[in-house]
Formats: C-alpha cells, structure tokens, sequence
C-alpha cells in the first residue's frame, strides 16, 4: 500500500538576480519642446489609409430606394410593404415563452417562480437580530402598499359586523383557542370573560403613582419605621403645587385606627355637617369638630417631588368578576312592582388610567406654604349635583342611545352658531 508524502523531496531555491547599474545621472523630468498642432496633423494616418482600401460600390439611387411605386399601398397609407417585419415566422405559444429576457427566464422554472436561496444584501458576519428587523419592517411596508379593499362604512354594515364578532366568540370552544404568539403555542384557555367597560368607576379618574422605592413609615426621625399592607391601602396623597415644582405629600393613618377608617365608611354625614365642621375646623375648635364630624387622623410621612406627568394610551385598570353580583345600590322592592335588581354580570370590567406620574424623594426644603403635618379624614354623602355629574359622565357606557344623543346635540350646536352668523 503505497503512502502518498506531503513533502517534496526535490526542491531546489532558485534566485535569479539581474544587476543593473544606477543611471550616471540623477532622475528628473525633462521637458521637451513641441508643437501641439504638430500631433493632430492628419497626414500620420495617410499610409494606413492607403494600405487598406474601401471599396465604395454605390447603386444609381445611393442606397435609398425614391421610386415608390414599387411599393405597394405606399399611396394609400399603408407602409406596411415600407417597413417589412424583420421575422414572420409564426410561433407556437409554448415557444413563445422560450424568446423572454434571460433575467425573467432565470427566476422561473416550468412557469413557476423560483425562491432564491440567497437573500440579496445579507452577509452572514451580520447579526441575525438586525436582519430579522430589517425584514420585519420590510414586510410592514410591503404590507402597507397593498391597496386595502374598500370597506362599508353603513351604520347597518358596522352594526353587522359587531354582532358577527360576539357571536364567532360563543359559537368557539375554549380548547379550539390558542395563543397567538408563535413560541406559546402550546398554551390553551381555560376561562373566557366578557370584556366591558365598568360602570362602577367610569365617573372616577386613576392615576398609575411610580415609588422611587417600597413605600413605608419610614421618617427622618425614625428611618427603621415599616408600614403594614393595611396601613399602606389606607394610604392618601395631598398634591402641593409651588412655583418651580409639583409635590405630593404622603400621609398614613396609625395601625389601631385602620378599624375605625373602614366603619366611617358606613356612616357619613350629610353636605350641611360637612360644611360646618369645615368652619369649626378653621375656628380652631378641634373638639366640636370631633363631635360632630367623626373622622381618623392622618400623619404625614414624607413629601415626594413629581418628577413626569404623562397621558397614558393603552394602559386599564381590570376588574375580574368571577360571579355574578347584584348591585347593592338597589332600593330593595317591597311590594314586588317594580324591576328587578340589576346584577353585574360575570366578566372582565376595564377602566382606562387617567395619569401616569412618576415620583422621587426630595430633600425638606422652605415652601410657600405651611406644611400639613396631620389631616383629619371622613366621610361625607354626595351633594346632588355631584351624583348628577357623575351619573352624565356614566351615560357615556350604560346608556346605548348616549352616541346618539352626543351626535344630535352637536348638530343642535352647529345649527345654533349657524342661525346666529346668519342673523
């Protein structure tokens, strides 16, 4: 078995030197004097002219036919016999398509198109991630130059399509429901809500409060205090503006009192009370005020400065009802007339998030105005115009014809301020 050397035995170094001696005089550019006209002078070309003669063999008409009346239809308009069709041959259509450019030829094969294996402008040094984005936004742009189908704006087509989907959402079972991301495909539904507005709280704003930190009891007199979870629900927020700054002022009630805050719930006082412990208060007399406005004692923790104040877009604060629930500011009918109680249906309640700020802590600074160390909470009824506002502001999700009522008045308007130019 012979065993075939990586090695070549004969190898010879060969170096083959040409000495030549350096020139007796320094290099430098020399200027010759010459006559440019001298080089455009024709007569260099006379011999090459003579040495390969063209011999000019011209017809009586110098290549151009005059005589028309060789021509057929020529006087009629027709030129066809002028200009005659350089291939007459008749071809078959699957032949046709043989006589294509070669750059349509070459994307197809048997009249299919064929995927290229390799995509233009991509190198394999780059990352994957930034050609996965470079195509993504390729695909969306694509997408959005498709011209979309014009779709039926009827209130009839809108209102068909909304009862199409509630009833492709029952008519579909659970275990035919899967997750739409790509990776957790292998997660299925175990129970659907009903997702709806919550009516409860329309009329009431949220704001989403970002902490530097847990929030806590924690005082410069006593960095080490913690707060519970109870204290820390009970929890109230006093805004400050200054001048140059907004603030917020964190107050906690004391751990003994958090049974008292949840009874003063069940037992407000009337706006006529109110209005009068708010005047003793500003007397000073502290005592009557007890007396006749019960009420919990709040301290102040610590200020907090805000430091952004955004409109959130798509953020909701969700309530899960697991149950069906009766509303419980249902009169109760004695004499059975009337209808009955209204129930909060099982489902999934949104309320979208007013304000999203973001606060941080600030030093104790001098301001403007005089600190509240301690406030004084209870509770008091709504006044009648309070439960109204807040009953015109529910409309706009418990009452099915409040569209249709906004859309009338703003055309009473327009037709109001157009009557006025006109008088």
């Amino acid at each position: 078995m012979s065993k075939k050397s990586s090695k070549l035995d004969l190898l010879v170094r060969v170096r083959f030197e040409n000495p030549l001696p350096d020139p007796p005089f320094p290099s430098k550019l020399i200027k010759v004097k010459t006559d440019i006209s001298r080089l455009g002078d024709p007569a260099y070309l006379d011999q090459l002219a003579s040495a390969a003669p063209a011999p000019l063999l011209l017809d009586s008409e110098m290549g151009m036919p005059i005589d028309l009346n060789n021509f057929d239809g020529v006087w009629d308009g027709n030129d066809a016999s002028l200009n005659p069709t350089l291939d007459t041959v008749k071809l078959e259509p699957g032949d046709a398509a043989l006589l294509a450019p070669l750059r349509i030829l070459a994307k197809t094969a048997n009249g299919a198109p064929v995927p290229s294996s390799v995509k233009p402008e991509v190198s394999w040094m780059r990352n994957s991630s930034y050609i996965q984005r470079r195509e993504t936004t390729r695909r969306r742009a694509a997408a959005e130059a498709v011209q979309e189908e014009e779709a039926d704006a009827s209130e009839a087509a809108q209102i068909t399509a909304i009862e199409k989907s509630f009833l492709d959402l029952h008519s579909q079972e659970l275990a035919e429901i899967r997750h739409p991301h790509p990776k957790r495909k292998h997660l299925r539904a175990v129970e659907s809500y009903d997702v709806l507005p919550d009516d409860d709280t329309w009329s009431s704003s949220y704001i989403l409060l970002k902490f530097p930190e847990r929030p806590s009891a924690a005082t410069a007199q006593n960095p080490s205090a913690k707060a519970s979870r109870g204290r820390l629900d009970r929890a109230l927020l006093r805004p400050v503006v200054e001048e140059d700054q907004a603030l917020v002022d964190f107050f906690l009630p004391k751990e003994e009192d958090l049974s008292r805050v949840s009874a003063l719930e069940e037992h407000p006082i009337d706006s006529e009370a109110a209005a009068e412990a708010v005047e003793l208060s500003a007397e000073g007399k502290d005592d009557k005020v007890d007396e006749l406005f019960p009420n919990v004692t709040y301290e102040r923790i610590r200020t907090y400065e805000v430091v952004s104040q955004m409109v959130p877009e798509r953020e909701f604060l969700i309530t899960i009802s697991e149950e069906a629930i009766e509303d419980e500011n249902e009169e109760e009918d004695m004499f059975g007339d009337d209808e009955p109680k209204r129930k909060k249906r099982k489902g999934a309640f949104y309320k979208p998030i007013s304000m999203r700020s973001q606060l941080r802590k600030t030093l104790q600074k001098t301001r403007s105005d005089t600190p509240w160390d301690k406030v004084r909470l209870g509770y008091r009824e709504p006044a009648e115009t309070e439960i109204e506002e807040r009953e015109k502001m529910a409309r706009s999700v418990t009452d099915s014809t409040w569209v249709q009522d906004q859309t009338d008045e703003g055309h009473d308007t327009t037709l109001l301020e157009t009557n006025a130019e006109i008088n």
